[in-house]
Parts: C-alpha cells; sequence; structure tokens
C-alpha cells in the first residue's frame, strides 16, 4: 500500500516537466537556492498560544517562497532541529509552539478568485479577515470560516475548523478542493481528495501542520449577492425551555444539509444556513436559545446588530473584562437576558462583524496586555456521537452531557462564559473529532485572570473529557485538549496508526513536531532530545 501511495505522489515540477526547485510563481519562487541569512528571522523569539497559557522561546523564521522554505527544511534536517508551522497566532494550546525552530506562513498571503468557477486560492498566511472582504465584494462568502479575522487559511486547513454555519454545511475540509503542500525532501505535492492523493489530502486537513508545509489552498465558494452588493445576516433567535429542547432543534431537517463532501451550491441550489444555539449561567439559572442565520443581499433590512456581533462597539472591551469574575459574569448574562435578547423579531448584523466577532475578545486581550494584565482563555470542544436512526437515544445523550456541565458550573463557581453546541455531519478526515460519525460538537469558553482558576478549569474539562469517552464521543484536536494520553489514544485509535503511516512517508526524520504532539500522543511521538542551535 505504502509503495503504490509513493508512486501516486508526483510533484508539480514534474507533472510539469518544471526543473526541480521552480516553486510556485505567485508564492515568490526563485530556482536560485537562498542563503538562509536571506531569509527574515527572529532569534529566541518568546512565542504564546492565543490563550496566555502556553509558551515557547524558538528561532521564528519569515519565509516569502517555495524556495526558501525548501533551505529551512534542508537547514533542519543537517542539524537535527524540530520545526513547527506558525502564521495567525490564534492556537489556543501548543499546536503552533516550538522550543527549536518556528517558521511562519504569513508572508504566503495571495487571495485569487475564479468567479466562473466559483472558487478562491489562498496562501497559507491569507487572513480569514482579508479572504472573507474579497469575496464579499464580488457578492461570494465562505461556506464555513471560523470566528475571528486573524486567523489564517494555512492554520485552518490544518485545525479541520469549523464554525456556526457547520450545522449543515460541515467543517471547512468539506470546500477544500485542492491543496499544494510542500514535503520535507522538497517535492511540491498538489492534492485532492480523489486518489491518488486521498489519504494524504484527508490527513492534512486536521493533521495540525505535522506533515509538511501546506502553501496554498483552493476552496469552494457560495454565490450569495451580486458584485458590489452589500451582504447582510438575518438572526432569529428562539428562546428553549429546557435541554431537551435545544438537542431537538439542533438537528437540521434533511434539506438543509450539504449533500455530500465535495458539494455545490452551484449544483444543488443549496446556499448554507446556520443553526447553532449558545447557553450561559444567570443568576437565576442557565438559559439557553437556537439561532438560526441566513444571507441576504442589499439593505432593504434595517441593521439591528446583536451586541455580541459589534467587536468594536465601546462596551465590547470592559464587558469583555468584566466576564472573568464569575458572579459579575453571571450579573451580566442577567442583565442581557432579560433587557437587551429580544426574540420577537429578527437581527439584522454587517457580515463582518457577524463572521468575526471573537474579534472583540482579541482586542480586549491586546489592550490587556498592553497594560501589562494577564487574561487567560480556555476553551474546549467536544463531539457527542449522534446516530439519526437511533435519535431519540442520541438527543437523551447530549442533554446528559450539557447537565453535566450544568452540574460541574454550580458544583465549583466556574461557570464558562458560554457554551455552544451545535450538529456536524461525520467526515472522512482522519485526525478530525467527526471522521465516520456524525454528532453534536459542545465548545466550553472560560475566561480568567488568574492561574488558580485556570488550574480547576482544567481539571473540570478532564473530567468532561473522560465522561465523553464514556458516551463514544472525541475531544477536538484543535482547541485546547486536557485529557489523559489513554484516553485521546481510545478516542482516535482508528485514526493514529494510518497517521503515523503517512508521516513516516513523508517526515521519515520526525522533524515536524513539537510538545504539543509528544503530549497527546506520546505512545506514537516521544519527546525529542533538544539539539543547541546554531
Amino acid at each position: 500500500m505504502a509503495a503504490g501511495f509513493t508512486g501516486g505522489l508526483r510533484s508539480r515540477a514534474q507533472r510539469a516537466g518544471e526543473r526541480p526547485g521552480a516553486g510556485l510563481a505567485r508564492a515568490g519562487g526563485d530556482p536560485t537556492p537562498p542563503r538562509l541569512d536571506e531569509i527574515q528571522r527572529r532569534p529566541l523569539c518568546l512565542l504564546q498560544g492565543y490563550g496566555g497559557l502556553h509558551h515557547a522561546c524558538g528561532d521564528l523564521y519569515f519565509p516569502r517562497s517555495v524556495e526558501q522554505l525548501r533551505a529551512l527544511f534542508r537547514m533542519a534536517k543537517q542539524t537535527g532541529r524540530r520545526v513547527t508551522f506558525r502564521a495567525g497566532a490564534q492556537s489556543l494550546d501548543g499546536q503552533a509552539l516550538n522550543d527549536d525552530i518556528v517558521i511562519s506562513m504569513i508572508r504566503f498571503d495571495s487571495i485569487e478568485l475564479d468567479e466562473d468557477r466559483a472558487e478562491v486560492t489562498v496562501g497559507a498566511g491569507a487572513t480569514w479577515g482579508a479572504i472573507a472582504r474579497e469575496l464579499a465584494a464580488r457578492g461570494f462568502v465562505p461556506y464555513t470560516a471560523v470566528s475571528t479575522s486573524y486567523a489564517t487559511a494555512g492554520g485552518t486547513v490544518s485545525g479541520g475548523c469549523l464554525s456556526r454555519f457547520s450545522g449543515t454545511a460541515g467543517k471547512e475540509g468539506s470546500y477544500v478542493e485542492r491543496m499544494t503542500l510542500l514535503t520535507l525532501d522538497g517535492r511540491l505535492l498538489t492534492l485532492r481528495r480523489d486518489e491518488p492523493t486521498s489519504a494524504l489530502f484527508h490527513a492534512v486537513i486536521g493533521g495540525l501542520g505535522y506533515l509538511g508545509a501546506v502553501v496554498d489552498i483552493t476552496y469552494r465558494v457560495a454565490r450569495v449577492a451580486p458584485p458590489g452588493t452589500p451582504i447582510r445576516v438575518v438572526t432569529q433567535v428562539t428562546r428553549c425551555e429546557s435541554f431537551e429542547e435545544l438537542a431537538e432543534a439542533l438537528v437540521p431537517p434533511p434539506e438543509l444539509l450539504l449533500p455530500a463532501e465535495g458539494g455545490t451550491a452551484e449544483e444543488d441550489g443549496w446556499i448554507p444556513e446556520a443553526i447553532f444555539s449558545v447557553a450561559f449561567q444567570t443568576l437565576e439559572g442557565s438559559r439557553s436559545m437556537v439561532l438560526r442565520s441566513r444571507y441576504v443581499a442589499g439593505t432593504s433590512l434595517e441593521l439591528r446588530p446583536l451586541l455580541t456581533h459589534r467587536p468594536r462597539h465601546l462596551l465590547r472591551v470592559p464587558i469583555e473584562w468584566l466576564m472573568r469574575m464569575s458572579v459579575v459574569s453571571r450579573a451580566i448574562w442577567t442583565i442581557i437576558d432579560r433587557f437587551i435578547f429580544d426574540v420577537t423579531r429578527p437581527y439584522v448584523d454587517e457580515l463582518m462583524g457577524y463572521m468575526f466577532f471573537m474579534d472583540g475578545n482579541v482586542l480586549a486581550k491586546r489592550i490587556a496586555q498592553g497594560l501589562g494584565m494577564r487574561m487567560f482563555t480556555v476553551q474546549q470542544s467536544f463531539m457527542i456521537p449522534y446516530d439519526a436512526g437511533a435519535r431519540e437515544e442520541s438527543l437523551r445523550r447530549l442533554t446528559g452531557f450539557l447537565r453535566k456541565i450544568d452540574e460541574i458550573a454550580a458544583r465549583d463557581g466556574i461557570p464558562p462564559i458560554m457554551f455552544d453546541v451545535l450538529h456536524i455531519q461525520g467526515d472522512r478526515f482522519l485526525l478530525s473529532a467527526n471522521h465516520g460519525t456524525d454528532g453534536f460538537a459542545v465548545t466550553l469558553a472560560f475566561e480568567a485572570w488568574d492561574e488558580d482558576s485556570v488550574c480547576r478549569i482544567r481539571l473540570r474539562l478532564s473530567e468532561l473529557s473522560a465522561h465523553t469517552l464514556e458516551l463514544g464521543g472525541r475531544v477536538y484536536l484543535v482547541k485546547n485538549v486536557y485529557a489523559t494520553p489513554e484516553q485521546l489514544e481510545a478516542m482516535y485509535a482508528h485514526a493514529l496508526p494510518e497517521f503515523v503511516r503517512l508521516k513516516q512517508l513523508v517526515d521519515p526524520d520526525g522533524l515536524l513536531r513539537n510538545e504539543f504532539l509528544e503530549r497527546v500522543f506520546p505512545a506514537h511521538f516521544r519527546p525529542a532530545p533538544r539539539l543547541a542551535r546554531r
């Protein structure tokens, strides 16, 4: 099997008859081997994860071309140093941190839209804010995109990320048409979901950057408005009296679902509609609601934005800071629930405010850091399996898990700022929490000022991880991961042997690795020795 796989992977240069090293013209490829001193470098650079809990001190490089990437790979192989990729600095855990070599892909930021094919090809370092603005100007939107404009396409495709539209549209990987991957031996491969590259395609998406450098990605996108027409988002909010009611409302009717991985709006007359829920703790107990959003073209509907969808609102930063105190958080949610949420008519948001509502959290953290304050963010997602053939049992499983969250919050006095739930269709991506199974993604978000609170949050998330395994579910690997190696091994037993096999094929020397990979899967990736920097 391995021999057939490697034989089927020909580089772009081989297929096109190019000389080796030609690289990508749009990425600035240069046939002349560059010198290392020509690559921008920040030695011994202090790096941290978005949550503020994970840090590293590594040599940070900023290559501008495929040839410069190849030069860095050659240097790492010759010296035995370890490599990790980084770009938007939005990873919550240690996925993009390393105490050795860290390669920033932020210079690979091209964006090219093919309107006729409804496809956009973007560099790995292109931010979703820049991508969404370019698309919206031409009447397009991504089928699914993360909730911060600072995240990059290379980062999110490596995470196999989800969004509020994933309830009907699935995860980001469902819309990847092809990718360009630079392997450690310098091959530039074009990966597609079909054979012979299907195995590597489905491993790189969600593979956390441990199989090679994703140079560019081509996505299918949805046309929702004529070029130059403003795009708004209409959201109807429905309160739920119980977790049972919430669970029932989250299962989309079949006609709203993506027909299959690789489906398109043009082919199926299908435009994504978001169905998701939020829940939070007030002074009077838990509250939850289901939200349904859709795109609308033009300005005929008067703007009526949700406060959470106004990341630059004057109150956003102080509210973000105050929400880190549990009693104050419950009091704020009580006020919002009683006096601000009005479910009698739809909310209407600007596209960018709706898509990137977490930019308000980014702004609050940046201002706090500038004032010398430490702000910790902890988020963990759990996949609770759903079987349409055993609907009632599946919904009881979900409601039981949500009650477990409530129980922990009441017991410890550390409620999440909020938690959201949405239905996710099964997929074929190797390290996806939804590999081969539909499920509900339950994401808990905590904010804290002190490490004592973070310690208690970690313990409770670990408790929920154990309960998730009992329910046959998995922990999502892209946010924070608080679970034992044994639990994660059991959750991903279906995928790890194949992932390790593929990694040995494309990275036989194990150069792409870091503490996160070694921590979550120590049986497969033992810690490498720390070598002196040269």
